[in-house]
């Protein structure tokens, strides 16, 4: 079952943000905690779209995207920032079923498409995405603004 979280599944959801955050064998950057999840999306203002797939009584997985502007387009979008389905629910069709949810929802407010990212040598994410119809987008690099640059960047317009 595919639904918007609740506050009750925010320490399950946790879980699962450091688990995905940490597939590359390093701790995540920071750790996630349930207070992370009701304060940046469960809140008044979420920053992001979330919504989980319940299985056996446990939060599965789960799908966060954020809304945006595709001026290509000339329509609303939304960007998938992370996705991810505990490895014992794999091969189940959540994950479809969490983009299918995105997809509608984007759909429902006028959105023209999805974007998201995938991690080089993710040769599994590559081959589910291509199994849900993702194209590559054309001369198109991921780029980040993160740490000291950011700050650097930021500082410009506050003096």
């Amino acid at each position: 079952m595919i639904r918007a979280a609740r506050g009750e599944d925010a320490g399950q959801v946790a879980a699962l943000f450091n688990a995905i955050n940490s597939l590359d064998g390093a701790p995540p950057p920071v750790t996630m905690t349930a207070a992370h999840v009701v304060q940046h999306l469960l809140g008044p203002d979420p920053w992001s779209l979330l919504r989980v797939a319940e299985a056996d009584g446990v939060i599965a997985g789960f799908i966060t995207a954020s809304p945006a502007y595709d001026s290509e387009r000339a329509a609303g979008c939304f960007i998938i920032v992370d996705l991810y389905v505990r490895p014992d629910f794999r091969r189940r069709g959540i994950a479809r079923a969490l983009m299918a949810a995105v997809a509608a929802e984007g759909r429902r407010r006028g959105a023209g498409c999805l974007w998201w990212g995938v991690d080089d040598g993710d040769d599994e994410a590559t081959a589910f995405y291509i199994s849900i119809g993702a194209g590559v987008e054309d001369h198109f690099t991921g780029r980040i603004l993160i740490g000291a640059a950011y700050d650097t960047l930021a500082a410009e317009a506050e003096t």
